[in-house]
């Protein structure tokens, strides 16, 4: 009798021990599941079926894959493979997908479950929710990528800035120099009847130095009137062969012995503001005088389509494949020459010029065989 009681209180008290951890597992916020080493769902608890989505009876008797995405279902056998070596699986973080069929971000925890005989027989998991955890890590992620980007971008800044001051007080000290020279050429000839031709010439070229410094001055103030807003148009109407006549006779000029071939539609109208055109023609220009050495220059202006087309061909060494999407960029001095010069701003300039204008501007080129400059406006803006 006193064993028969004896065994009716040790059932008693695993019945009350089994109910608690039963009580335990199901209150628990966390998801808990056991299933067999096959795979079988053999318990699960409420926070299963609040996480997953499914109740204990859709899920218990059914293979625990109905939860993981097809993909991922070779995890099973690699999770299965560790339980049967007794071996426990912690923080294992992996992705599985809701009744609903949203995909959740979750941490696992696998361990082997034992018999009576410590055999194993199947295996426990908890479950935790990680997804907002996932997704603040993302965000901090994509923070950092930015913080990074930007830090990158003010360190290129920085760098252009430093290479714009470097280039700016370069191009700037050579008409200085001269035009220094020239004034004390001037003061050492001033007086004497025989220096008059000479003291004209002097005074020219010193008049050509100062062109250019202004010039150089002017780009820089529009670097800084682009970025503040301030780049204005001042609207005139204009006949335009008359303009690109203008430019050109600048430039013959100066030199005598340059040759620029002219196609020129007369009678083309425009309201356009005369002084920006005749800066964007001028850098253009400019550009080919530089790289087409001593070969023709073609200028051309049409009208056609309602559109406005001024062109520039140069007979230079053309423009490489790599560079010539990138030739319109601020402080880009793109040349196959063994050397650059300018401040790499004329060409940057020339294309916000056209687009005040509501225009555009390209170039089209084959390496060693010249460049064409287009700018393409309506006439009426």
């Amino acid at each position: 009798m006193l064993d028969e009681e004896s065994t009716l209180r040790q059932e008693s008290a695993a019945e009350a021990v089994a109910a608690l951890l039963s009580a335990i597992v199901d209150s628990s916020n966390d998801a808990i599941v056991s299933k067999t080493l096959d795979g079988i769902v053999t318990s699960w608890n409420r926070a299963a079926e609040q996480l997953f989505g499914y109740t204990a009876a859709e899920m218990i008797g059914q293979s625990i894959t109905t939860i993981i995405p097809p993909e991922l279902r070779a995890e099973e056998d690699y999770v299965l493979g560790c339980i049967r070596r007794g071996e426990k699986i912690e923080h294992f973080e992996t992705i599985r997908q809701a009744k609903d069929g949203h995909r959740l971000n979750i941490s696992l925890t696998i361990s082997p479950v034992r018999d009576s005989r410590g055999l194993i027989i199947g295996a426990s998991k908890i479950a935790r929710d990680i997804t907002e955890k996932k997704r603040l890590e993302r965000e901090r992620e994509e923070l950092l990528a930015r913080e990074r980007e930007v830090s990158q971008r003010l360190a290129d800044a920085l760098a252009a800035r430093d290479e714009l001051i470097a280039i700016a007080a370069h191009e700037l000290r050579n008409p200085l120099n001269v035009f220094l020279l020239t004034l004390q050429l001037l003061h050492r000839i001033c007086g004497t009847a025989a220096g008059f031709d000479q003291a004209q010439r002097l005074i020219e070229k010193a008049h050509r130095q100062l062109g250019r410094m202004t010039t150089l001055v002017d780009r820089l103030l529009d670097v800084s009137r682009v970025r503040s807003g301030t780049f204005e148009l001042y609207r005139e109407r204009f006949e335009l062969s008359g303009l690109l006549m203008e430019v050109i006779g600048r430039f013959t000029s100066e030199d005598p012995s340059l040759e620029i071939v002219l196609d020129l539609e007369p009678g083309i109208e425009c309201d356009w503001d005369r002084i920006r055109i005749d800066q964007a023609v001028t850098n253009l220009i400019s550009n080919a005088v530089k790289y087409s050495l001593q070969k023709p220059i073609e200028v051309s202006a049409h009208i056609s389509c309602g559109m406005v087309t001024i062109a520039v061909r140069d007979q230079g060494p053309g423009i490489s494949p790599e560079n010539l999407g990138r030739i319109f960029e601020r402080f880009e001095r793109v040349t196959e020459q063994i050397d650059k010069r300018g401040l790499g701003l004329g060409l940057w300039i020339t294309r916000q010029i056209a687009h005040a204008h509501g225009g555009t501007i390209h170039a089209e080129s084959e390496f060693g065989k010249g460049s064409t400059f287009v700018i393409t406006l309506p006439p009426h803006i």
